[in-house]
């Protein structure tokens, strides 16, 4: 039976249970030793006894010890991990981290001067087809929506919204409104849907105007943050 115990005390669960079990174990030797005088053995003696209780005493110390010493690593330990989540917490709101208000205006800048772009290169196109339509009457070219269709190969057009090309296809001065919602729409689903809040209707089934106006004020108000002079808006 083990009676010498260890000085190694690392602070792992097995350090506990190691103390523990020698603790156990003084006990026991304690117990055997009582019995033994009780029996009769005159070979144990009193200066025995004392020292099993003493070894006994002690074991239960350097267990008592040992838990401690976890549970203070422990706290230590929950300690660093609070410590490092607030870290972590305070640095998403850096500059130029995930809640940069300043980036995501800007990002929300640079969508809404493409939409213009795309608006303005929308528009210039729909004019280009009634020029170019213009340009086909100033040629001599009947307008097909007629009957009247000029032979394979060559422009035509029906009205001023639509031109049959060369190659047989044709192109349409469509609203750009429409090609706007089309934008959307494939945003839309190439995001698996776009998220508009909890309990709200889905992105695509909701009027745009419906869904500004439940948002526009809200902050970050973006539309301010973007302009011009930004943060004089706010």
């Amino acid at each position: 039976m083990t009676t010498a115990l260890t000085t190694d005390r690392p602070e792992t669960g097995a350090a506990i249970e190691q103390a523990e079990q020698e603790a156990t174990e003084a006990e026991q030797l304690l117990a055997a030793l009582e019995e033994r005088v009780r029996e009769g053995d005159e070979q144990v003696t009193a200066d025995q006894l004392a020292g099993a209780r003493e070894l006994g005493r002690f074991a239960k110390l350097r267990a008592e010890a040992a838990r401690r010493k976890a549970d203070r690593a422990a706290a230590d330990a929950a300690e660093r991990q609070r410590a490092d989540l607030l870290a972590r917490a305070a640095g998403m709101s850096i500059p130029g981290g995930p809640l940069d208000t300043a980036a995501l205006a800007a990002t929300y800048a640079t969508a809404r001067d493409a939409v213009h772009t795309f608006i303005a290169a929308s528009e210039t196109y729909n004019a280009a087809i009634a020029d170019a339509a213009r340009l086909l009457t100033a040629a001599g070219v009947p307008d097909s929506s007629t009957g009247q269709y000029p032979e394979p190969g060559a422009l035509a057009y029906w009205g001023t919204q639509t031109l049959r090309l060369a190659d047989g296809s044709s192109i349409s001065a469509t609203g750009t409104g429409l090609r706007l919602a089309v934008l959307l729409d494939d945003l839309d689903t190439e995001a698996s849907g776009i998220p508009t809040g909890d309990y709200h209707p889905p992105f695509t089934r909701t009027p745009i105007r419906e869904q500004a106006d439940r948002t526009r004020h809200e902050v970050p108000q973006l539309h301010l943050i973007a302009a011009p002079d930004g943060a004089k808006n706010l």
